[in-house]
């Protein structure tokens, strides 16, 4: 349980520190101009629903028994593995 607890703990962390770089990602984004900038807005809108969903997931797994627990963990990992990578390729477009 206290694995449990450690995890969730450090990828509520891990989201919130994706949620502030999304923002400043955001606020980049208004500064590009014409098809980039409604590019990067439609990036961060995804982003940004990702990462709701993404957190409202974490707050159904506070919920779950020892039984659940390794799949839920696998399928939390697998998510978050996705929205950091997503994050990354939007970042690295906005660079350009």
């Amino acid at each position: 349980m206290e694995e449990q607890k450690t995890y969730l703990k450090r990828m509520a962390e891990n989201l919130e520190q994706l949620d502030t770089k999304i923002a400043e990602l955001k606020a980049g984004a208004e500064k590009a101009t014409g098809e980039a900038k409604a590019d990067l807005k439609r990036r961060v809108e995804d982003l940004r629903s990702t990462l709701d969903m993404a957190q409202q997931r974490l707050h159904e797994f506070k919920g779950a028994g020892a039984d659940e627990w390794e799949a839920l963990k696998a399928r939390a990992q697998k998510a978050w593995d996705d929205l950091s990578a997503d994050f990354d390729k939007t970042k690295a477009k906005f660079k350009k």
